[in-house]
């Protein structure tokens, strides 16, 4: 009688490989020169930053048109928890911060928009102990928008 061999392929992990995840660190600063938009002459703002998927935001400042957050925000790069495993590397490219002013504080009734920075990763691509500090002009999100200020800001890649 024939004997049947069964083969099971046993899959391997290699730990110090999997502990080993890349991060985008993006530290908000501080922002100078802000527009008012709470109708008392003054702003009350924080900062949502997008990348791969991945929202996170900052405090907000409370009537101040030139906060300082010294906030970190961490994000996955690519590979598992990202949301996007399976998606193009150039999915996450592009790094976009928005600055508003929070409904809370004030007479108005929506989040008004102070401005935003979109960078691709050729304008942040350094590890961790070359980062500095660095200032980028907010851009308009509508066409009609009036925006002033600038935003300051560190951004470096780690691989804790």
């Amino acid at each position: 009688i024939p004997t049947i061999k069964h083969h099971h392929k046993i899959k391997t992990y290699n730990s110090s490989a999997m502990a080993t995840v890349k991060k985008l660190i993006v530290e908000v600063i501080d922002a100078k020169n802000l527009l008012p938009k709470d109708g008392h002459g003054t702003s009350s703002p924080y900062v949502v930053v997008d990348f791969y998927g991945q929202r996170k935001r900052t405090q907000t400042k409370i009537r101040d048109l030139n906060p300082t957050w010294n906030e970190t925000l961490e994000f996955n790069v690519g590979g598992p928890g990202s949301g996007s495993a399976s998606g193009p590397e150039i999915f996450g490219d592009v790094l976009e911060l928005d600055v508003y002013h929070d409904k809370n504080y004030g007479p108005t009734r929506r989040h008004n928009h102070l401005g935003r920075v979109r960078l691709s990763s050729s304008q942040y691509n350094v590890k961790k102990g070359e980062e500095a500090l660095m200032y980028f002009p907010l851009e308009k999100k509508y066409l009609l928008s009036w925006i002033q200020g600038e935003i300051g800001l560190k951004i470096y890649y780690s691989d804790e």
